[in-house]
């Protein structure tokens, strides 16, 4: 009962401290999309964040400006916040995710996703502008607006949850990491490294429970210009522990150097034992890498020149990733064999550098679960709280409410923030980094990028009166490879997970 009381007391502390004192009247600003209810924004006096990627911050009125009057980014500049979308923490499961499938097989599973992944994201691209001048409006802003003047409001619906359980997904992989991370830093007492100093021997559900009480109050906060630095540490963290796991594969352990590893790559296993391995273990963490196209929209919103310049840019951030990966992938595989963990940095030692740089990824990851976490929640706050709020608006979209309602709301949203953390936590329990990751990529990712964009194109090319045989097989081919590697990944994904 203690614990209850204290949980709800910190609860209440952190929803009332998001308004400054003394401060009585709020404006609420219903902000409107062409999807009316689903794309309906609430805010008090806050700034919002749009979501870029993992380690991007953006200011929503940014976004909003530049959709209708035109963007700034160049496809320089979009290739790059693409690259950071796809580039991240599930990165250091590929090693493991190519010791499931082979090399071949990962090789071809990566590039059948990376490929498919770039084509359905310029698909989206060229959907908004179709889209445009059937029904003689503005290119829609959103994965959900553009699905519900493609295939109509019940289908955006489909996306709507979605999005929010590939937003909620990703999440609970942060969970996980972190969770793995400081569990096998605390359980070494070889290095006796800073974490097994202050917490020896904490298991990893432990772990995973303090990481989620650490980012409840940090999700919270709704000023998230604070998290702006998450940018450059995150960039920093990734690309640093993707040097470092290579270095100190190379030079330290096995330390045989480049080219006995990549000698090594041969003696690998080419394919996949069975179809379990290729896809309740793998294929799912490649599409959480590769699918980001619910992402991708304020990317395209804030570009110069979207319509001709957004396909390059796909493409160009695709193929980079695609070779840093399974380059990364490929080495640290012929380094440790049948000992690569779930998490490759779990194959690394716990010296001071070591630890002091998977202790940084488990810092940016901290700080990122808010940005990335804002996009679900904000969904479920405006699914929730919408309606209720919809009927205080006057005729000009604003109304003023008191300190009792203005609590109320915070307390909403605190209650709101809590449930969908507890959510995150729960998927985390799916098992580990590769279980959970295989599961969100496959199911949610994958819809949104494998079936959706095919639909959406099919129906709007028949609409246009410019359908054709030759031109909907391919996209009906994308759509029957989508189902089938949805239906497997998320089939013996739950089957190893129950097992």
């Amino acid at each position: 009962m203690w614990r209850y009381r204290i949980a709800v007391s910190v609860a209440l502390i952190a929803a009332t401290s998001a308004f400054a004192p003394g401060r009585h009247v709020s404006r609420i600003k219903q902000i409107r999309s062409t999807a009316a209810l689903h794309a309906t924004k609430l805010e008090i006096g806050d700034d919002e964040p749009c979501v870029v990627g993992e380690n991007v911050v953006q200011s929503c009125a940014t976004d909003q400006s530049t959709s209708t009057a035109g963007g700034t980014q160049t496809k320089l500049s979009a290739a790059t916040n693409l690259g950071k979308c796809i580039c991240g923490a599930g990165s250091f499961a590929l090693p493991h995710v190519f010791l499931d499938e082979g090399v071949l097989g990962g090789t071809l599973a990566m590039t059948t996703c990376g490929l498919l992944a770039a084509i359905t994201m310029q698909s989206i691209n060229r959907s908004r502008y179709t889209v445009s001048r059937i029904e003689n409006v503005e290119p829609p802003t959103s994965y959900v607006a553009l699905t519900e003047l493609a295939l109509g409001g019940s289908i955006s619906k489909v996306v709507f949850a979605l999005t929010l359980a590939a937003s909620l997904g990703v999440c609970s992989t942060y969970i996980v990491f972190v969770g793995q991370t400081l569990a096998s830093l605390s359980a070494d007492e070889v290095s006796n490294n800073i974490v097994h100093s202050i917490a020896p021997n904490v298991d990893e559900r432990t772990w995973e429970i303090i990481t989620a009480g650490t980012v409840y109050p940090l999700s919270l906060i709704r000023n998230y210009g604070v998290f702006a630095f998450t940018s450059a540490l995150g960039v920093t963290a990734v690309l640093g522990g993707i040097a470092t796991t290579l270095v100190y594969g190379v030079f330290v352990d096995p330390g045989l150097g480049i080219f006995e590893a990549l000698s090594a790559v041969t003696e690998l296993k080419m394919w996949p034992d069975s179809i379990a391995d290729a896809f309740g273990g793998s294929f799912g963490t490649i599409a959480y890498l590769f699918c980001v196209n619910f992402l991708t929209f304020p990317i395209i919103n804030s570009m110069k020149n979207a319509e001709e310049e957004y396909s390059g840019a796909v493409s160009s951030a695709v193929a980079v990733i695609w070779v840093v990966n399974i380059v990364f992938a490929l080495i640290c595989l012929s380094f440790y064999g049948e000992s690569t963990q779930d998490l490759v940095l779990q194959n690394l030692d716990n010296g001071p550098y070591l630890s002091a740089l998977k202790i940084l990824l488990c810092i940016d990851l901290l700080f990122t679960f808010p940005v990335v976490f804002s996009s679900g929640r904000q969904i479920l706050e405006n699914s929730i709280l919408g309606e209720t709020n919809n009927n205080l608006l006057d005729t000009n979209g604003v109304v003023e409410i008191d300190e009792e309602n203005e609590l109320s709301i915070a307390l909403s949203r605190a209650a709101i923030t809590a449930g969908a953390v507890g959510t995150c936590f729960g998927l985390s329990q799916l098992g580990g980094f590769g279980t959970v990751a295989n599961l969100v990529g496959g199911l949610a990712q994958g819809t949104l990028a494998f079936i959706v964009p095919p639909a959406i194109e099919i129906s709007l090319s028949r609409r246009s009166g410019e359908n054709s045989v030759a031109k909907e097989i391919p996209q009906w081919a994308v759509g029957s490879f989508g189902v089938a590697v949805v239906a497997a990944v998320t089939f013996f994904t739950l089957k190893e997970s129950i097992s």
